[in-house]
């Protein structure tokens, strides 16, 4: 089996658990959204910092922390 196989397999399973995603407990509904909203987040800010941090738009404001 191919890692495409795999991947597919995982995908058809996401699919048919999303299907039912309706009939399900109003929790396990809560809960299935509470974790969809902190992987969305946290795929927002690694795209944010990795634009911040290789644009170059923002060289100078670096190194203006000074130690004291």
């Amino acid at each position: 089996m191919s890692a495409s196989d795999d991947m597919m397999k995982v995908l058809q399973q996401i699919w048919s658990k999303l299907q039912g995603f309706s009939q399900d407990h109003p929790l396990m509904q809560a809960a299935f959204l509470i974790m969809l909203l902190f992987f969305l987040t946290f795929i927002t800010l690694m795209v944010i910092g990795c634009l911040y941090g290789r644009c170059g738009c923002c060289q100078g404001t670096r190194n203006r922390v000074s130690v004291i």
